[in-house]
């Protein structure tokens, strides 16, 4: 006991488990008298020994507790245990003085608990064992608190409800040793309580609960109390409930109840005239009946039939039912079960006495007469009385007829739900509490027919009651009365008889048509009485049914609120002897249906079979076969109950068994589990997935050789492997794929070479689902890539990481290791077929790197089959879009092809190099290809050098920065240096680019021209071939132009450069045609073309150095000078354009102005002196133009070079033409040079603010300034070139500019002074 109060949670446990040995608190001591509790006497005599202060009390409870609250509340209760123990031993006890004193004592030590500082658990739990020991011993507890009346006067206050209503009772108990007048007394005290205004809730509700109890003791004795006080009290119950709260006004209602079981209540006199009390609060209790206060509401009806247990008035009745009635639409169910309470009361025949409710801790009918859970005879024992009821029996007569057309004509075939369910509560209300009763009796036939009926509601709480009934009603009847119960049962559920009464509604009632059942999801409820009937029938044995009924439909349908449920082990014990020789028949049937979607029909089996069934694991055994048999048919049943049943059932049975056992079953479980995965019903489809692993479970261990034997084992694989590969795997339902693959890949690891039958077909499943069990927002992912930012490539081998992770390839590596040359012979040509046909990135990969794991393991094994995989291969290679995979099947490609024969290897080479000349995709294929050749065959390719090493070389130079990126890796990695590898296979690389120069596609000229520069800068005078090249670049300079033909004009340059002395050697008029060819370039209109030609004839000018040149390129220059000036802006750009001069070609026909002059510099750098003096006049026009200002910088930068480059070659030739004509030719073009050229240089610098030209333009200023010492003082002329000189200086930023014209400066000076002292 004082463990029971310990702050540690384990030791209450343990301590409460120790004195409580039933594991049901509310056990009935009789039910299990091998748990001996101490005698009441000796267990008081030890607690008291321990502390003799627990029998002291005081009238305001100001006694100290001497322990805490929870060691009392388990002493008390231990104590209560004692008391009622020894006293169902040996009834007699109870007028024996030792047992009245010790339970003298108990009360002491009951009241001693009830001190002020108590817990409310402790004060609840005194107060009720107060009136248990009330309800055994009334005589005695009335004397003994007939003396302590103050003190329950003071409890009838506590803050705790069920306290107060203890109290209450207890002063009820104790009012009948009160005489009458004390007893007037003390009612007048309590209704001044709840009388007055301004209460405390707690004091109205003890004084109104007091009251009740205290009034109905006094008019159940003899003589009663005066008429004029029970009319008073009456008066102000009435009051109560019309003016307060619901909560009261129920109490108050209670009250009347309890003082109408007791006697009829009178009418209320109001002044001359009298009314009833239920007439006079008619319209009050509507609207309490009606309100939210479920509680209230459910004391309230209660009450009124309470009221009307000895009413004789047919009139009150009346109302009462109105009432009643009136909450046939509740949705409540507490408030329903209340109501049928109160019919039971008004019916009459029920199993309490008033005693038992007024002087008993009674709650409810349902709690009290324990009916569905125990024995109802025995629970009542203990309430017997010889009491009977003097009512009018023709009233009853009355009431019980209107009670019984209200319920068959209005409520139980109402076409409203609610009302149905409210007549099954109240007709289960009535067979329960009023069976025994006459009229109950000749009724069972018609109570059968509503409640077989009200067995196919959907309303679950209407079904299950319905169910009950006919239990009960089964129970009630006699030998002939259940023969035609069952006779009528059987013909209402089955639909062969006729009915006795016009249902109405029927169609609308019921969900199934011509006796079929499950035609839609929400009537499958049916099934089970129609299967159960169908199953009697066949039996021959139609009573079968009630003792299905009394287990399948047994639940706890009535909570410990408003009832209990039905012994269980009384009906089952019946049930179980009359179904023991059907046991086979009904085996397979009991198995599925305790995996019925219904709960309650999973319960009421599961108890059947507990039942029936001895040894269940030996039943199931002995009958597997039947159950299989009936599992795998109701697994197709059209009934989607019976399929989720069945699916569930199977998953179950099958574990743990051994291949004899369900060998012969193990395809069609396979077959049904993908059957009820794909079903329309979610949650079939759930059951199938559990089946499915149940069976996968134990398909897995039969197939291990390590816990199944070896013949065992191969013949489980060869019955599952070859159906999961043709039905699961190729399934168009996604879960049974997944479901399938993870099967056969566990299977693979354990199988061995079991393995080898079945390869071809088990690899290519495994490489399809790669792709096929990928997660498909991948899928999503990879086709917006480009949008987001996601490059494809990463997120392809991302992909590919995540499949090479999953358990398909680790089945994939399982096969490779058990292949053999036999089973070659099936998997290369499905391989090769899924080269062809697979989809999706991760199968294409697959498939590829599988080939290349397969060589690797067969090595010389793969020659027979390497023609058909080569054939299969490269195909693929060119086509495939995916990087990824394209470089998967080059590997895979590469691997075949180093064991293949030659003549193979030959004619794929030249395969592959032929791809450089088709399109984009062509050519990564072919790098990708010749990469894989290198890096795994490279013993083979190393004999096609002279084939591949041209092909990468000039596929280097390809327009897509992509596709030459990686030509240029692959050259980098076939190559030790350029120079090297380029004169070793010049012959063949010639002829690659002769050859492409000649097609007619311009990207191969293009490649090919790149390709001539590279081998121009490479070999420089070293290339041997440059006749070859120059002439078949020649050949395609004139014609039509197109895109990048001015490469070309680059590899000429390049050739030029590198080549110039062995051309000139060669042909010493071929430098002329090549001027001539590149000069007619120049005159093109196409803008990029022309710049090029004129890059071109710089280049050639000044590679081959020819005086001549001069005088056959500078004419042309001069003339497209002036045509570019910008003071002739009326003139077409060119003379030989002047047919068309469109706006939009302006940019595509004008001149380079600047690359203009620099081949005009090429031209001054190789032309002699004589002919420079002789275009004097030309050469001053090409400077003045080009330094107007009308030219870009660019342009003047280049005008200045050729301003130097005219300087040099002017003073380097003074010295050698002393006293000669051409000496003063010479010094006349200094001078014009001078007076011409330097106000323009010094324009130039004023004009524009670029520090280069700045810096150009004052050396170019300078180098003229240095030549003016040659020109004579006779010749001079000043032009103030001085002056505007040292402003420039003084505006210079520009230190470098600043410095060099300072030397301009000093140069003009110092030839001033000059002039000076020779004049």
């Amino acid at each position: 006991m004082l463990g029971a109060a310990d702050s540690r949670l384990d030791i209450r446990e343990i301590a409460l488990e120790g004195l409580f040995l039933g594991k049901d608190a509310g056990q009935i001591i009789s039910q299990n008298l091998d748990h001996r509790y101490p005698k009441l006497g000796e267990m008081l005599d030890y607690i008291l020994k321990q502390q003799s202060k627990l029998l002291d009390s005081y009238e305001m409870r100001e006694q100290k507790l001497l322990f805490p609250s929870k060691m009392y509340v388990a002493m008390i209760k231990f104590l209560l245990k004692c008391f009622e123990s020894e006293l169902v031993q040996n009834s007699s006890l109870g007028r024996s003085s030792e047992f009245l004193s010790s339970v003298e004592r108990m009360c002491l030590l009951l009241e001693h608990a009830m001190a002020f500082e108590g817990s409310v658990e402790l004060h609840s739990t005194t107060s009720k064992a107060l009136v248990t020991i009330g309800s055994y011993l009334p005589e005695m507890v009335s004397s003994h608190f007939a003396s302590r009346i103050s003190w329950l006067k003071h409890l009838l206050s506590h803050v705790d409800m069920d306290t107060r209503e203890s109290v209450a009772r207890l002063l009820g108990i104790a009012s009948s040793s009160l005489p009458v007048t004390s007893s007037s007394d003390l009612i007048r005290e309590l209704v001044s309580l709840f009388s007055g205004t301004n209460k405390r809730f707690e004091v109205q509700h003890g004084a109104l609960c007091a009251t009740g109890f205290v009034t109905a003791d006094c008019v159940s004795r003899s003589p009663s109390i005066q008429e004029e006080l029970l009319q008073n009290t009456l008066k102000c119950l009435v009051d109560v409930v019309n003016s307060e709260s619901a909560t009261l006004a129920s109490i108050s209602m209670q009250a009347l109840g309890h003082i109408g079981l007791s006697g009829s209540l009178p009418s209320l006199v109001c002044d001359s005239s009298s009314v009833s009390i239920l007439e006079h609060l008619n319209e009050k209790l509507s609207k309490l009946l009606s309100g939210d206060d479920n509680k209230a509401v459910q004391k309230i009806v209660i009450s009124i039939g309470h009221m009307c247990v000895k009413e004789t008035s047919a009139s009150n009745m009346k109302i009462a039912l109105d009432l009643i009635f009136s909450l046939c639409r509740s949705k409540v169910e507490d408030i329903l079960f209340a109501a049928g309470e109160a019919l039971s009361f008004i019916w009459g025949g029920v199993p309490v006495t008033a005693d038992v409710i007024l002087k008993t801790n009674y709650t409810s009918l349902s709690m009290t007469s324990n009916f569905l859970m125990g024995d109802m005879k025995f629970s009542l024992s203990k309430y017997s009385s010889d009491e009977k009821n003097v009512v009018s029996e023709d009233c009853h007569m009355v009431v019980r007829d209107t009670i019984s057309k209200k319920l068959f004509d209005a409520l139980l075939y109402s076409s409203r739900k609610e009302e149905r369910c409210a007549g099954t509560v109240w007709l289960l209300s009535l067979t329960m509490y009023c069976g025994d009763h006459p009229t109950i009796q000749q009724m069972l036939p018609e109570i059968q027919e509503a409640f077989s009926f009200l067995l196919g509601e959907q309303n679950e709480l209407t079904q299950e009651l319905a169910s009950q009934g006919m239990s009960i009603v089964y129970d009630l009847g006699d030998t002939s009365m259940k023969k035609n119960l069952v006779d009528a049962l059987v013909t209402t559920l089955t639909g062969s008889g006729k009915r006795k009464r016009a249902i109405k509604l029927v169609e609308d009632s019921e969900v199934f048509q011509e006796g079929t059942i499950g035609e839609s999801l929400s009537g499958g409820k049916l099934s089970t009485y129609k299967e159960l009937c169908n199953l009697a029938n066949e039996m021959g044995q139609p009573d079968l049914i009630y003792k299905f009924m009394d287990l399948a439909n047994y639940q706890a349908s009535l909570n410990s609120k408003r009832g209990a449920a039905f012994g269980f082990s009384k009906i089952a014990k019946q049930a179980g002897d009359a179904l023991q020789p059907h046991l086979r028949l009904l085996i397979p049937r009991l198995v599925r249906y305790q995996y019925d979607p219904d709960r309650n029909v999973q319960d009421a089996m599961a108890h059947i079979w507990k039942s029936l069934v001895a040894d269940p694991k030996r039943t199931i055994d002995e009958n597997l076969d039947y159950i299989f048999d009936d599992l795998l048919v109701q697994c197709g049943s059209r009934l989607w109950r019976s399929r989720e049943a069945a699916c569930l059932a199977l998953a179950d049975i099958i574990q743990g068994r051994k291949f004899d056992q369900v060998g012969k079953h193990l395809k069609k479980i396979w077959l049904v589990a993908f059957r009820a995965m794909d079903d329309i019903k979610e949650t079939v489809r759930t059951a199938g997935d559990k089946l499915c692993r149940a069976i996968t479970s134990l398909t897995i261990r039969l197939c291990d050789v390590s816990l199944t034997e070896a013949p065992d084992a191969s013949q489980s694989m060869d019955i599952v492997l070859p159906f999961l590969l043709a039905e699961g795997i190729l399934s168009k339902v996604d879960s049974i794929r997944k479901a399938s693959i993870g099967v056969v890949m566990k299977l693979a690891k354990g199988a061995g070479i079991a393995l080898r039958p079945h390869l071809s077909d088990l690899v290519c499943c495994m490489l399809e689902s790669l792709s096929s069990l990928e997660d498909q927002g991948l899928n999503y992912v990879e086709l917006h890539a480009a949008n987001v930012g996601i490059q494809t490539e990463k997120l392809e081998n991302l992909r590919l990481s995540i499949a090479k992770g999953s358990p398909m390839w680790e089945t994939l590596d399982l096969c490779i290791n058990v292949v053999d040359g036999k089973s070659l012979e099936l998997l290369v040509p499905r391989l090769a077929n899924l080269v062809r046909s697979g989809v999706g990135l991760n199968t294409r990969v697959g498939v590829a790197t599988f080939i290349n794991l397969l060589v690797q393991k067969v090595v010389v094994g793969i020659r027979p089959y390497s023609n058909m995989l080569l054939r299969s291969l490269f195909p693929v290679v060119k086509e495939e879009k995916s990087t990824a995979a394209k470089r998967a099947f080059a590997g895979a490609l590469a691997i075949v092809l180093k064991h293949s024969t030659p003549s193979q290897a030959q004619k794929l080479i030249e395969d592959t190099a032929a791809l450089h000349t088709g399109d984009r995709n062509a050519q990564i294929s072919c790098v990708y290809l010749l990469k894989s050749y290198s890096s795994i065959a490279s013993d083979v390719l190393s004999g096609y050098n002279t084939v591949i090493i041209p092909v990468i070389f000039t596929s280097r130079f390809e327009d897509d920065k992509h596709v030459s990126g990686l030509f240029e890796e692959l050259w980098e990695e076939s190559t030790s240096g350029d120079r090297i590898t380029l004169q070793l296979y010049m012959g063949e690389i010639v002829s690659l680019i002769c050859d492409s120069i000649a097609s007619s596609s311009w990207a191969s000229k293009r490649k090919s021209a790149k390709a001539i520069c590279k081998l121009s800068e490479v070999l420089g005078d070293s290339l041997s071939s440059y006749h070859v090249l120059l002439t078949s670049l020649m050949k395609e300079i004139p014609g039509r132009l197109w895109e990048g033909k001015e490469t070309l004009l680059d590899a000429i340059s390049a050739l030029s450069v590198s080549n110039h002395k062995a051309i000139s050697m060669e042909d010493p008029a071929l430098p002329g045609t090549i001027l001539s060819l590149v000069s007619s370039a120049c005159t093109k209109k196409v803008k990029k073309y022309r710049e090029a030609a004129f890059s071109c004839l710089e280049q050639v000018i000044k590679s081959f150095g020819n005086p001549e040149f001069f005088c056959l390129v500078f004419p042309m220059l001069f003339d497209m000078c002036n045509l570019t000036s910008p003071n002739k802006t009326g003139r077409a750009p060119l003379a030989s354009d002047t047919t068309k001069a469109e706006s939009d070609d302006a940019e595509d026909v004008s001149i380079p102005v600047d690359k203009l002059m620099n081949c005009i510099t090429s031209c001054i750098r190789v032309a002699s002196v004589t002919d420079l003096v002789e275009n004097e006049k030309k050469l001053m026009d090409v400077f003045s133009i080009s330094l107007s200002p009308g030219f870009q910088w660019t342009v003047k930068m280049s005008a200045f070079s050729s301003v130097k480059e005219l300087c040099s070659r002017l003073q380097s030739n003074l010295n050698d033409f002393q006293g000669t004509s051409l000496h003063a030719h010479t010094t006349a073009f200094i001078h014009e040079l001078f007076s011409s050229v330097s106000p323009k240089l010094v324009e130039c610098i004023s004009t524009i603010k670029i520090s280069q030209v700045h810096i150009a333009a004052s050396e170019c200023l300078l180098e003229i300034a240095q030549l003016g010492r040659y020109i004579s003082a006779t010749n001079w002329r000043d032009i103030g070139l001085e002056g505007e000189v040292v402003q420039l200086i003084e505006k210079e930023k520009n230190e470098q500019a600043r410095s060099t014209l300072k030397k301009c400066i000093d140069n003009l000076q110092n030839f001033e002074r000059a002039n000076a002292e020779s004049n």
